[in-house]
């Protein structure tokens, strides 16, 4: 995968899925997006007319991936330094 691969719009079912090291790579690559399209460099929101992917901060599809991401990391195992703990 590319260094600017912008994160795709995934399902909170198929998240859900996914083992903690990938999330956190989805989540690594959402903090990574622009703020917001006022303050890019672009000419045109291109965010407006992609469903599929997520290239601004301020927007309800990149509100909706963070969410569910850190909603789904919270219920998981944190791993420190060899030792598993819940993360409850």
């Amino acid at each position: 995968m590319g260094k600017k691969k912008k994160p795709n719009v995934v399902k909170k079912d198929l998240l859900n899925k996914k083992d903690t090291r990938e999330l956190l790579g989805y989540l690594k690559r959402l903090q990574k997006c622009e703020e917001s399209f006022q303050v890019s460099d672009m000419q045109i929101n291109i965010d407006l007319t992609d469903d599929n992917t997520i290239y601004f901060k301020e927007t309800v599809k990149w509100i909706n991936a963070y969410l569910d991401v850190k909603d789904i990391l919270s219920n998981r195992e944190n791993f420190e330094k060899g030792k598993i703990t819940s993360a409850k």
